[in-house]
């Protein structure tokens, strides 16, 4: 090969190379990731909340999840009691019947799927026969968000079990500007130790601001510092290798908490 062509080949490779570093990185700032929305909170005992899943990767979002999207969606009730959330739309979910006043959560998580980033594009499967691949996730959401009904007193640490999990330790109802919010971090019932993104938006603007991030510590623990009222995002991310490197590269846990600043 002539020093020509070879230097042709090399700089090919390096285009290739660095559109390939681009792309990644660009997709890991702008992943999609889910979280509970709260339409309408119940004011008034006895009456049912509005919810639905929003999806993207900025908060708020246009884009919703279905139910044909969740494998599972359900209030958890100041008791422990489960309650089945309904579809009121293809994107809306209620309780069928009115809750008693108290703070619920809303767990859910959406079915485990896997993506594969390439120079050419996204693709919902492993990389098994794919070519330019960048990376391969098996994807693992999970989400919850506090819903107030009446005057949503009560507490909200209750553990649901996902496999990575945001645990607020005070009810939101009870927090006001410039307190601090403690928080607990599981993953698969263990303490993570790791950054939780945080993220809020007014009612009005409807706009993401990206507030401090913090870091829970060896147990698991950390805290978040109230800086505006507005809604309220956490989101924690975790991967590990894949036990099938020749089918994906990494197990991508994410999970989020939400919930309200008034």
């Amino acid at each position: 090969m002539s020093f020509h062509k070879k230097m042709l080949f090399v700089s090919r490779c390096f285009v290739v190379g660095l559109l390939a570093m681009v792309l990644l990185c660009a997709g890991e700032a702008w992943a999609h990731y889910p979280w509970v929305e709260v339409v309408q909170d119940a004011p008034v005992a006895k009456k049912a909340p509005l919810v639905r899943i929003g999806w993207g990767h900025s908060f708020p979002s246009e884009n919703f999840l279905t139910g044909d999207d969740m494998e599972q969606l359900y209030l958890l009730s100041p008791t422990g009691a489960e309650i089945a959330l309904q579809p009121k739309t293809t994107t809306e979910f209620t309780a069928q019947k009115g809750l008693a006043d108290g703070a619920y959560i809303v767990a859910a998580e959406r079915k485990v799927s896997f993506y594969t980033k390439t120079v050419d594009g996204g693709k919902r499967q492993s990389k098994k026969g794919l070519d330019n691949v960048l990376k391969c996730s098996w994807s693992i959401m999970s989400m919850k968000g506090i819903v107030t009904v009446g005057a949503g007193k009560g507490a909200v640490d209750r553990v649901v079990g996902h496999p990575l999990e945001i645990i607020p330790l005070a009810n939101p109802a009870s927090l006001k500007v410039g307190d601090m919010l403690p928080v607990r971090v599981l993953f698969k019932g263990k303490p993570y130790s790791g950054e939780i993104t945080t993220l809020y938006h007014t009612r009005a603007e409807k706009k993401e601001t990206q507030a401090d991030p913090f870091t829970t510590d060896a147990d698991g623990r950390g805290s978040l510092r109230i800086a505006s009222p507005g809604v309220w995002l956490l989101k924690a991310q975790h991967e590990l290798p894949f036990a099938q490197p020749e089918e994906c590269d990494v197990e991508s846990y994410v999970a989020t908490l939400t919930f309200a600043i008034r």
